[in-house]
């Protein structure tokens, strides 16, 4: 029989993670909740019996893997509070779904179960969609390394891809992670902007750039990041990035000047691709660097 889990806050990651490994046959016999009626719902969305749910955070206790899916800033203290009750077996797994911190987050003093962090490299909108999206997912992993063929068992039956990373790089790939998710959406936002300014309604606006959108994540998962790239960087067109500069100093000279670091990665890349002449690249670099 596979190890029982007990789930403490049930939110969307949470729920989205034990309904796949209550599928995959493990057991749930508890989901942790502030509230009951929360929790209720948490075990109805799993699957799992309703009497499993409920506010007594010592219930943990008793699981073989506990699931802390909690907020960042809650994982110390719900850490704390699990030791300070009747405390965790050493031969339990305690593990929290944070992309920033490290397992070692939750090592207190006193004996304590192994750990691990395990993180879904997917945006959770919402927990129905998360748990139809969690197959074929990515999953950082990192902690204990006699831990780790646990996460890698447990992320298998989720239906995820582990990869594992060591604890002390955690917070450069949460910030990878956010650049390519949420500054991305940022982007897009930035961009509908624009066209707003060309007298589109912003309604109209995201409509518009989805196709260009959709189009150069084809050519991204197609050729890869340099041979991917299009526009006018890559194409040496000097002219028509000082015209784009032009433009956006007259709106925000804030805005100018994020274009103009964005431009020079971008020239960077096109550089490293190959396609991009000496002569044009040292012109749009002059460029660029002018202020």
């Amino acid at each position: 029989m596979k190890p029982a889990i007990a789930l403490i806050g049930p939110g969307r990651v949470g729920c989205a993670v034990t309904r796949r490994l209550h599928l995959a046959g493990y057991p749930v016999m508890a989901v942790i909740a502030r509230e009951r009626k929360r929790a209720v719902d948490a075990c109805s969305f799993i699957g799992c019996p309703t009497g499993a749910a409920t506010e007594d955070l010592t219930t943990a206790n008793k699981a073989e893997i506990i699931l802390l899916a909690v907020p960042d800033d809650a994982i110390a203290s719900v850490t704390e509070q699990l030791q300070n009750g009747r405390g965790l077996p050493e031969s339990a797994t305690l593990i929290h779904f944070s992309g920033l911190h490290n397992a070692a987050c939750m090592r207190r003093p006193k004996p304590t179960p192994q750990l691990l962090s395990l993180h879904p490299l997917l945006p959770f909108a919402d927990r129905e969609s998360a748990t139809n999206r969690l197959p074929g997912c990515p999953c950082t992993l990192e902690g204990d390394t006699t831990a780790l063929p646990l996460g890698r068992e447990l992320i298998r039956a989720i239906g995820g891809t582990p990869f594992v990373i060591t604890g002390d790089k955690k917070a450069l790939y949460h910030g990878a992670a956010s650049i390519a998710s949420n500054f991305f959406i940022t982007l897009e936002d930035w961009a509908s902007q624009l066209l707003s300014e060309c007298g589109i309604s912003r309604k109209e606006a995201l409509p518009l750039l989805l196709p260009l959108v959709r189009a150069s994540l084809d050519n991204l998962t197609e050729h890869g990041p340099e041979q991917g790239l299009t526009g006018p960087i890559v194409r040496g067109d000097v002219g028509t990035v000082a015209r784009h500069l032009d433009e956006l100093e007259q709106l925000s000279p804030q805005q100018q000047e994020t274009y103009r670091q964005l431009a020079t990665m971008t020239l960077e890349l096109a550089s490293r691709s190959g396609r991009l002449d000496a002569s044009a690249a040292e012109r749009l670099t002059n460029l660029l660097n002018k202020k």
